[in-house]
């Protein structure tokens, strides 16, 4: 008999620890571009759009950054990047000819930093291949993991269901033992 109360508060705390995990949360990714990564457009577009698999987090600040770079490695684009839900616009105001970069970092939905990098051509000429990496935003490190919530919940959840075990053995005993 008490086996099974220990067997029974054993697959009662695995459950309860399994039960509170939180879903897995993947970082956003970039589903597409305007123009396409090694695109060749005849003029310079007014703008490029990134559409990301989730919403951004409008973090403020420098959290979200698009960088767009001609040739020389210096910056075309103008003003902040603007959001809307999954899909970051920069607006571009200078004239560039050749290869252009585009250097992105957003923050995705899960809260952890993203980016990445790539390039079209204005004008003739063969497709761009990325070459302004130094020029980069500056990046933001990573705070580590996730939250630690679902951890303290478990580790609650497992005292309390080890001590209830503890409390049956231990009354089962003494109604065995006064019998």
């Amino acid at each position: 008999m008490r086996s099974s109360v220990a067997v029974a508060a054993l697959a009662l705390a695995a459950l309860a620890v399994l039960g509170v995990a939180g879903p897995a949360s993947a970082h956003d990714q970039l589903l597409s571009t305007s123009p396409k990564d090694g695109a060749v457009v005849a003029t310079v577009p007014d703008e490029v759009t990134l559409t990301f698999s989730d919403l951004v987090m409008d973090a403020g600040g420098e959290a979200n950054q698009v960088r767009i770079l001609d040739s020389s490695c210096r910056p075309i684009d103008a003003g902040d990047a603007t959001i809307a839900d999954n899909v970051v616009t920069q607006r571009i105001t200078q004239p560039a000819t050749g290869p252009v970069t585009v250097q992105w970092r957003v923050v995705s939905r899960d809260g952890h930093p993203v980016s990445g990098e790539f390039s079209f051509t204005v004008g003739d000429g063969p497709a761009a291949s990325p070459s302004c990496a130094a020029a980069a935003a500056p990046a933001t490190p990573d705070s580590g993991g996730g939250s630690v919530l679902p951890w303290v919940i478990g580790g609650v959840v497992l005292v309390v269901v080890a001590a209830g075990g503890g409390y049956l053995l231990a009354t089962r005993s003494r109604r065995t033992d006064d019998q």
